[in-house]
């Protein structure tokens, strides 16, 4: 596997200095998609560096992973083409809220709060209401919206007490995470976008490639030490008579009991592959397809009436999960219960093999691209709403390990949501717009021409 590993690392640097725009701080959802997508097949293929370690999986997971080697492949080429091809701009000035970056700054808490209160406080209710659900995990984005207001605002008042103060609050999404839902996952993704999104903008990019192995090493030891303490965790979490200072003390044991990674160590090996190789689904299905012994799908893993709200539609019939889109697929079971996401090089491998992995990693490469010059069109325009109407959506398409259906569902909800959160007047009100700052005429052009 060392060879697909460091055909994996050269994409990276292609990406990183390629697609990734420098000079106008562009490519952020891009790269979060990227580095998302890795994170679910990259570091499982430690425990194949020993030929004689899990031999029996060996073989899916080497097809699977060439299969997403091909997929980012397609994704750059699709990221390339959106920087390349002209497009026409948008015309956001029955949104725009013009504002300086030391106001971006101060929103940014308004933006946070609302994020927080969204996924900690209305997202556990919303399953008592159809629908809800998407609507509150729409909301819930405007946290990470919030962190990049404020690390926009104090990049570009140059402030790097205020950009390393907030960095110190990013270990509190995973370990909120935790503490609420016994997950640590949703929390590590945040912070994902949220250092792509200063990597992007950052004066200075020196420092992100000197700690990015140590952060990476650190991260993965987080992850083992967690993985199996991970049932004792979500025993307390799930249990609502718990306080929160007994779930932090049995969270806490992720410091106390905490291991650095340690690739002879059996145990580690066996916690990366069970988790982080996705890989291993994709070849086991692409080997069975080959075998005769399952068929491609075409299009049918996205029924069209499944995008009906169920608020409107209470019959509506159930909508198969992940787990059961796999399983029928690959032939391989799992424990009831078992959350399983498909991920889109299964998923798009099951609709159209490989011509639709090539077709839909390009399409989602020049999506992200394009919704990704709107955020910073915005985020450079002083546009506030803009970056609420872009940016959202874009967040939602960050989810390369979750189903199709599920990502679709989610951007037609944060299309509307951003837009009745634009017409509320929520994140400007009156008197900050009073506040606002004019764009030169040179300026809009020369964003314009992006």
């Amino acid at each position: 596997m060392l060879n697909e590993l460091l055909i994996w690392g050269a994409l990276l640097v292609g990406f990183v200095f390629l697609v990734v725009d420098r000079r106008r701080g562009i490519g952020a959802l891009t790269l979060s998609y990227f580095l998302a997508l890795s994170l679910g097949h990259v570091p499982g293929l430690l425990a194949y560096l020993d030929p004689t370690f899990l031999v029996d999986a060996g073989e899916p997971t080497k097809i699977g992973f060439d299969a997403t080697l091909i997929a980012i492949m397609a994704f750059i080429v699709g990221a390339l083409a959106a920087r390349i091809v002209p497009h026409r701009t948008i015309n956001v000035k029955s949104y725009q809220s013009a504002a300086s970056a030391e106001l971006f700054s101060r929103l940014s808490w308004r933006v946070l709060t609302m994020g927080i209160i969204a996924y900690f406080v209305l997202l556990p209710v919303s399953a008592f209401l159809p629908s809800l659900t998407a609507v509150a995990s729409a909301f819930g984005s405007l946290l990470i919206l919030g962190f990049w207001l404020r690390l926009y605002g104090t990049v570009n008042a140059r402030d790097d007490r205020r950009t390393f103060l907030t960095l110190m609050m990013l270990p509190l999404l995973p370990l909120a995470t935790l503490t609420t839902g016994g997950f640590l996952g949703y929390g590590t993704v945040w912070i994902l976008s949220i250092l792509s999104f200063l990597f992007v903008i950052a004066r200075r990019r020196i420092w992100f490639y000197l700690s990015a192995p140590l952060i990476a090493f650190l991260g993965l030891s987080l992850f083992v030490t967690y993985f199996y303490q991970r049932e004792e965790i979500r025993e307390v979490v799930w249990d609502q008579t718990t306080s929160i200072v007994q779930r932090l003390g049995t969270i806490s044991t992720l410091v106390t009991d905490f291991q650095l990674l340690d690739l002879s160590n059996d145990e580690h090996m066996i916690a990366l592959d069970e988790r982080l190789n996705q890989n291993y689904l994709v070849g086991a299905g692409i080997m069975r397809h080959r075998a005769g012994k399952a068929e491609l799908l075409y299009g049918e893993t996205i029924p069209y009436w499944a995008v009906i709200p169920r608020a409107i539609w209470p019959d509506k019939p159930a909508v198969g999960g992940g787990r059961d889109l796999v399983e029928q697929f690959t032939g391989i079971g799992f424990e009831e219960g078992t959350s399983v996401g498909a991920g889109q090089v299964l998923e798009f491998y099951i609709n159209f093999g490989m011509p639709g992995v090539v077709a839909g990693f390009a399409v989602f490469g020049f999506m992200l691209m394009r919704i990704d010059q709107g955020v910073m069109r915005a985020f450079a325009t002083r546009n506030i709403h803009g970056v609420i109407l872009a940016g959202l959506p874009g967040l939602a398409l960050l989810q390369p390990l979750g189903n199709l259906l599920e990502i679709i569902v989610a951007v037609a909800s944060t299309i509307i949501s951003s837009r009745l959160l634009v017409h509320s007047k929520l994140i400007i009100s009156q008197a900050t717009r009073g506040s606002k700052t004019k764009t030169s005429g040179q300026t809009t052009r020369a964003i314009a021409r992006r």
